[in-house]
């Protein structure tokens, strides 16, 4: 499934006011993973959040990228593609936030995984997604991570 691209995000929290600080995608062969330096005026940050994620603030300084530069490469990766979330309502919002943030329109169209599944396969989708969840090697909550297990369950269903 090489053809079908997963994206997760995590972000600074569940708010109209929060932002995208991880982005990670999975094709079944290619990957990308970015920390994204927040704009400044992005000052939103839930502790609860970070205790999910792990992520320190400071880390995104230290590490991550600007926004720029991880829009672009975002559209150079995907291009004209459709990319699927499990969560295309947070995931589109915060990349609306990035892309928006530097006035560069996203190539890309963000879908819910929802419309590549039916009853039967979304059942498998659900099974094989918790089974990979609970494997030792899967840190929740880190956008590479999940968008690799979401890819894995997605691939399992539609086989």
């Amino acid at each position: 499934m090489t053809h079908l691209w997963i994206v997760d995000i995590e972000a600074s929290g569940l708010s109209p006011n929060s932002y995208p600080i991880e982005v990670g995608l999975y094709n079944g062969q290619k990957a990308y993973h970015s920390l994204i330096i927040p704009e400044e005026s992005w000052c939103h940050w839930s502790l609860k959040a970070e205790a999910m994620h792990g992520i320190l603030r400071k880390t995104l300084f230290e590490q991550g990228k600007p926004i720029a530069v991880v829009a672009k490469e975002l559209n150079r990766l995907l291009g004209t593609n459709v990319v699927y979330s499990d969560h295309e309502d947070w995931d589109g919002f915060w990349l609306k936030r990035l892309f928006s943030a530097v006035n560069i329109t996203p190539n890309f169209r963000v879908a819910d995984i929802n419309e590549l599944l039916n009853n039967e396969t979304m059942s498998i989708y659900v099974t094989t997604l918790d089974k990979l969840s609970k494997r030792k090697d899967h840190q929740a909550h880190r956008a590479l991570n999940d968008a690799h297990i979401i890819h894995g369950a997605i691939s399992r269903a539609l086989a």
